[in-house]
């Protein structure tokens, strides 16, 4: 049965550093076979709702506010914000 998705992305549309996130994540997704749920959140106020869901979270990593993109793992309750290599988004996701 698969896992219920616990990885979630943040990002903007037009935000330069999430785009070049995206290969990433979907490198991650391709060899971990985990989901990582992504949420547009410049242009979507339901996806904003989510994230200020885990804004205490999300603040320390994004330098005290909510910035893009940002990573929340319901499972460690860990995040991450900005461009990160990709070691440190699969450490991340797999809660090491």
């Amino acid at each position: 049965m698969p896992e219920e998705p616990h990885l979630y992305n943040f990002f903007g549309r037009e935000c330069p550093w999430c785009e070049k996130m995206h290969p990433l994540i979907d490198r991650l997704m391709h060899e971990t076979k985990l989901t990582v749920v992504q949420l547009e959140v410049w242009h979507n106020e339901e996806n904003q709702k989510k994230m200020h869901e885990f804004a205490e979270q999300l603040r320390p990593a994004c330098g005290g506010r909510l910035a893009v993109p940002a990573f929340y793992n319901l499972k460690t309750k860990k995040a991450l914000c900005g461009f990160v290599p990709y070691e440190t988004l699969e450490m991340w996701a797999l809660g090491v």
